[in-house]
């Protein structure tokens, strides 16, 4: 999951937090407040529980995100780029650009996570029985320990995308060899393990557990959602497989002025052809382009505009900065993958400082299209002569 505030940059790394987050923060701090530190530690004040409730909440959040720096620092130190790591609803998550190159590299990134979890549950439960600590400080190190622990064993559960679940795709790619084959396993794995959530969550929902039952229930239904994606993404890569960001990208023939309405660039210059997106004509000479203007961005109107005519490209478009640029060699299914991350509308293929051309999610559709009627085709019976 991507988007969000942006907080801060650590390692090199820019740390987001998602809107989601404010409601899970919101959600533990009130279950911790009312239940598990008054059955606990009895006799404090309520503004006192709901304090530690706090704290306790949020310094399990930055566990969370130094499990997620671990897994992110491991990336780094073998080449992978990190595009950041973002706190959401179910804890956190690092974008990284792409799979680790063997087996051992992708064990190795997947379990330094729990690893660190564990750790930090380790320390804080140490902290808890042997540190001469006033009563508050060592209710949330008690918290913290059973919270760590419970992250470290719930994450190496056999299913992807969880911890467990690339664990289990790195041993499945060393026995296979093949990696696309080892991902469709771990992610019907995780797919499995989600629906088991589900079923498990909604039987708690409707007995005594009520609202823990239908928490585990929606993070059964993240799990499923997550690893079918996985399941759709590794298809994708199969259809791509071969294919360069270049083969698919053509130089524009249009660009489209930055200053016209989005009327005129729609009439004129998406009307006569299939292009989805096209290059912003820069204003700079030292740019290669402004941005990126798509189909679908003409038909949006900024809130403070009250007439369409008065909408710009430059209102609407993609500004350059917020464009991914790949090599012509990068691997379309490469391509693909950094869309759908990022949440960009397109990628820019440059080579050597010139635009080559733009991918859209059109573009690579239509590829797909293609590779489906071919195989189609081959599959027909022909008929007798």
């Amino acid at each position: 999951m991507t988007g969000g505030f942006k907080i801060g940059r650590l390692f090199g790394i820019e740390v987001r937090v998602n809107p989601t987050w404010f409601l899970i923060l919101v959600f533990l701090t009130a279950a911790l407040a009312t239940g598990f530190f008054p059955s606990s530690f009895p006799g404090w004040s309520p503004n006192s529980y709901w304090a530690v409730a706090l704290v306790a909440s949020v310094l399990l959040f930055v566990s969370v995100l130094v499990h997620e720096f671990a897994h992110a620092l491991v990336a780094q130190r073998q080449g992978i780029e990190v595009k950041g790591v973002t706190l959401f609803l179910l804890g956190g998550v690092a974008s990284i650009a792409k799979d680790p190159s063997s087996p051992g590299r992708e064990a190795l990134m997947a379990g330094v996570g729990p690893l660190t979890s564990f750790v930090l549950g380790g320390l804080s439960l140490a902290l808890f029985a042997y540190a001469p600590l006033p009563e508050f400080a060592a209710a949330v190190f008690l918290y913290l320990a059973i919270a760590n622990i419970v992250l470290a064993v719930f994450n190496l559960l056999p299913g992807y995308p969880l911890d467990g679940g690339r664990v289990l795709r790195a041993l499945l790619w060393r026995l296979s060899g093949d990696q696309r084959r080892a991902t469709r396993g771990a992610a019907w794995t995780g797919v499995v393990f989600g629906y088991g959530f589900i079923a498990l969550g909604l039987l708690m929902f409707f007995g005594p557990s009520g609202f823990s039952g239908l928490w585990l229930a929606v993070v059964g239904w993240f799990l499923t959602q997550a690893s079918r994606q996985t399941l759709t993404n590794a298809e994708l890569d199969a259809r791509l497989d071969g294919v360069t960001a270049g083969a698919l990208a053509h130089e524009p023939g249009r660009w489209v002025p930055p200053y016209v309405t989005v009327d005129h660039a729609a009439d004129t210059y998406f009307a006569a052809g299939e292009d989805r997106c096209l290059p912003v004509r820069p204003q700079d000479d030292d740019r290669l382009y402004d941005g990126v203007v798509c189909v679908d961005q003409l038909e949006r109107r900024p809130p403070q505009a009250k007439d369409l005519w008065a909408v710009r490209v430059r209102d609407v478009m993609t500004g350059a900065q917020g464009i991914i640029e790949v090599a012509p060699e990068t691997p379309a299914a490469e391509a693909a993958r950094l869309m759908g991350a990022e949440g960009a509308p397109a990628v820019a293929v440059v080579d050597n400082g010139r635009l080559v051309g733009l991918v859209d999610r059109a573009t690579i559709l239509r590829r797909v299209h293609l590779w489906q009627r071919r195989t189609s085709l081959r599959r027909e019976p022909r008929a007798a002569a």
